[in-house]
């Protein structure tokens, strides 16, 4: 379909999840016309039967943002896809919350997420000491280890764990604050619905009973290597405090370890032995990022206190 068939969306949320079905993560030129003209008001804006281009420019868009934007949105945009998001959110019992509700999301400006989509208990988001536990996905024994160990160890502390879902490192984090009775959150790179990596089906429905699965995608959507970055911001922000617990060189874990750099956000690495590849990426973020060396929870909750 196109913009010129207008769908009616009256409800905040219902606008809000319908941006998520034709934008990709982190558009910031979507934030900003969220940003000035509320969620309601920018989605009438944009699927209006007028002079769009116009209305975006009086909104606060240059020309060329306005034309841009209209290009990449337009052919996506599709009153039954963002009908069928509603229901199937619905269906499932995913819970679409606002992000401007979570403070610690509005570091990222107008590329925090439009949306989030939460399957479990949307309440851990509110969580008063989250911190983002992550590292590579072609982890060791040593890495696995060490991040059960530091999980276990934060278990008598008011905590909770967040990581991105993937093998590894964020896996052996995932299972071991289960198994500390810690709330944990997934943050996926596509449609919380769907489990990927599919072999983690069992765990993201563990997570879910006390924890939360979330995501900015809404559901079915597939994940994309773009996502996964993106996504990556998400964590970042979400959490009091970052730490690194095994990556190699160019680990995609690094890139979350920037945007918390970038965002003023405390940054720890665990240390690996020096002949290992696999912790390169760790002693990288101690010598050059200025990442505080992390050994148990008192290295943590130190990282924490200096905020």
């Amino acid at each position: 379909m196109s913009t010129t068939t207008a769908t009616t969306v009256t409800d905040t949320l219902a606008a809000r999840a319908a941006f998520t079905t034709f934008i990709e993560p982190g558009d910031g030129v979507a934030g900003a016309l969220i940003e000035a003209l509320g969620p309601v008001a920018a989605f009438d804006t944009i699927t209006s039967s007028g002079d769009r281009h116009a209305a975006l420019v009086d909104a606060g868009l240059s020309a060329a943002e306005a034309q841009e934007a209209l290009t990449r949105w337009t052919p996506r945009i599709s009153t039954k896809t963002i009908s069928e998001n509603l229901a199937a959110a619905e269906r499932a019992g995913i819970t679409i919350v606002d992000p401007d509700t979570i403070p610690a999301l509005a570091s990222l400006g107008t590329q925090r997420p439009v949306a989030l989509y939460v399957r479990g208990n949307a309440a851990a988001l509110a969580a008063s000491t989250p911190i983002t536990i992550t590292g590579a996905r072609a982890s060791t024994g040593y890495g696995e280890y060490a991040a059960r160990e530091l999980v276990d160890d934060l278990r008598t502390h008011d905590v909770t764990i967040v990581s991105g879902g993937a093998y590894g490192i964020d896996s052996s984090t995932h299972r071991a604050a289960l198994g500390a009775d810690l709330p944990t959150i997934a943050a996926l790179a596509g449609g919380v619905d769907r489990a990927y990596p599919v072999g983690h089906n069992e765990l993201f429905t563990r997570i879910a009973v006390k924890g939360a699965i979330i995501s900015e995608m809404p559901v079915g959507a597939a994940p994309t290597k773009w996502r996964f970055l993106a996504r990556n911001r998400i964590l970042a922000a979400l959490s009091r405090a970052t730490v690194v617990v095994e990556a190699g060189w160019r680990s995609g874990s690094l890139n979350i370890a920037g945007h918390a750099a970038a965002l003023g956000r405390p940054l720890g690495a665990v240390p690996g032995p020096v002949t290992s590849a696999a912790s390169a990426g760790c002693h990288r973020l101690i010598r050059e990022y200025d990442a505080k060396l992390i050994t148990g929870a008192a290295d943590v909750l130190t990282l924490l206190a200096g905020e």
